[in-house]
C-alpha cells in the first residue's frame, strides 16, 4: 500500500521540489487538483487490481468495493474533464477553488477507502 500512496503522490512531490527552487511559486502552483485526481486514480486502480487477484469467500464485499472503487474513479475522470475543459478556456464559469476542495477531498476518502480494502486484505492472510 505504501508504494502505491507514494507513486500515487509523485506529482505532487515533484512539484513541492520544484516549488523550494522556484522563486515565483505559489500555494495555487503548489497544491494543484490534477496531483490530487492522479493520486485517487492510482489508489482505485489499485484497488481493483488488488481485489481481482484474490479470491474471496465474501464475495459482495468484493464486488462492491470493486464497485465503489469504479464508482470514485468516474468521479475523478468527470473532475480531470473539468480541470482540463477550464485550462482550455480563459473565462469559464467553473469555481477552480471548488474544484480543488473537491479533489483533495475525494482523494482524502479514497486514502482511507483503499486503506480499509488493505487492512482487510492483510488480516485473511
Amino acid at each position: 500500500m505504501i508504494y502505491t500512496v507514494i507513486i500515487g503522490l509523485m506529482p505532487f512531490l515533484i512539484r513541492s521540489f520544484i516549488s523550494i527552487f522556484d522563486k515565483t511559486a505559489t500555494l495555487e502552483y503548489w497544491i494543484n487538483e490534477t496531483d490530487f485526481i492522479g493520486l485517487g486514480l492510482v489508489l482505485n486502480l489499485s484497488n481493483i487490481n488488488e481485489l481481482e487477484d484474490k479470491d474471496f469467500e465474501d464475495k459482495i464485499w468484493k464486488t462492491k468495493n470493486i464497485g465503489l472503487s469504479v464508482v470514485y474513479i468516474v468521479l475523478f475522470s468527470s473532475i480531470l474533464a473539468i480541470v482540463t475543459y477550464s485550462d482550455f478556456k480563459h473565462s469559464t464559469d467553473i469555481n477552480k477553488w471548488a474544484v480543488k476542495c473537491c479533489s483533495i477531498l475525494l482523494s482524502l476518502v479514497s486514502f482511507f477507502f483503499s486503506y480499509s480494502i488493505y487492512n482487510r486484505l492483510n488480516t485473511l492472510r
